[in-house]
């Protein structure tokens, strides 16, 4: 076998350089796209993680309350209000700051003394209960408030005079109309419902107040509250729905139990390009 020339050893030298050559641009031009993706994807990171961090921590919605508003991106707000029958103890709104924690304090909803003013009269007894009150009355007075005297039956309104047929020669038949009961003396005096059922849980005819009326009686309902068909339960009055509110313009109703709130929507203020467009009047 011949062996190659000077020639031939040059030339294959250089071909192996060549071929050397591209590999390694090829090998360079890989690892320039790859740091370029991974440099893209670490910005990508950083950009999303940053957003995240750009919220404050969700709030607790009080016992016995509401919470209005769910974002909690830097610049909101959320509103806080409670059920009928309880008092806002602390903030009634917070706004998620710039450091990415909530002003102002937690609030917390607290139980209204229904008995702090002294509903009871004429020496009656005030016991709270959730979201009311019940008055126990000294004896002689009856009602809600202890504000009704127990009539005698010499009254005109609560007593009167029995039906009376006559029977068999010498006989005679008497009774009462439907709501009063036959009392010594053949006096018809009125049955007071209010006064026989209302003080016991078990046997309770009105869900909040009852008024005893000749023969029959009455369920009434505090403000804010509307008697149900039932004449028996009361219903909260939807002063939003109706327009039976004093919400100015801009301002946004919000029905609660037994009344309702007036709250203002506000913006956000604007951050960085963001820019906020006004698609209603509230």
């Amino acid at each position: 076998q011949e062996c190659l020339s000077h020639q031939q050893v040059l030339s294959t030298m250089r071909q192996m350089q060549k071929l050397l050559s591209a590999q390694e641009a090829v090998h360079l031009q890989g690892t320039r796209s790859l740091k370029k993706q991974l440099s893209a994807l670490h910005s990508r990171i950083q950009r999303l993680a940053g957003k995240r961090n750009e919220t404050c921590p969700q709030l607790a919605v009080p016992p016995n309350g509401r919470k209005l508003g769910r974002s909690t991106r830097v610049g909101h707000d959320v509103h806080f209000i409670c059920d009928a029958g309880f008092q806002l103890v602390g903030s009634e709104t917070r706004t998620c700051r710039r450091d990415r924690s909530w002003s102002g304090t937690q609030p917390f909803c607290r139980n209204i003394d229904d008995c702090s003013s002294n509903p009871c009269t004429n020496g009656g007894t005030c016991v709270d209960g959730n979201q009311s009150y019940t008055c126990l009355c000294p004896r002689g007075w009856s009602g809600a408030s202890c504000q009704s005297p127990v009539y005698a039956c010499s009254n005109s309104s609560f007593s009167r005079q029995p039906r009376c047929a006559e029977g068999r020669p010498g006989s005679r038949h008497c009774s009462c109309d439907a709501g009063f009961q036959m009392r010594a003396g053949g006096i018809c005096q009125d049955v007071d419902e209010c006064q026989l059922f209302q003080p016991s849980p078990q046997t309770r005819i009105c869900i909040h107040e009852c008024l005893n009326l000749p023969g029959s009686y009455r369920c009434l309902c505090p403000l804010g509250y509307v008697l149900h068909a039932d004449r028996n339960t009361c219903e909260d009055v939807d002063e939003c729905a109706g327009s039976q509110h004093n919400c100015t313009q801009g301002e946004l109703c919000i029905n609660t139990f037994g009344g309702h709130r007036c709250v203002r929507p506000k913006c956000p203020p604007p951050r960085h390009n963001t820019s906020y467009v006004k698609t209603s009047s509230l």
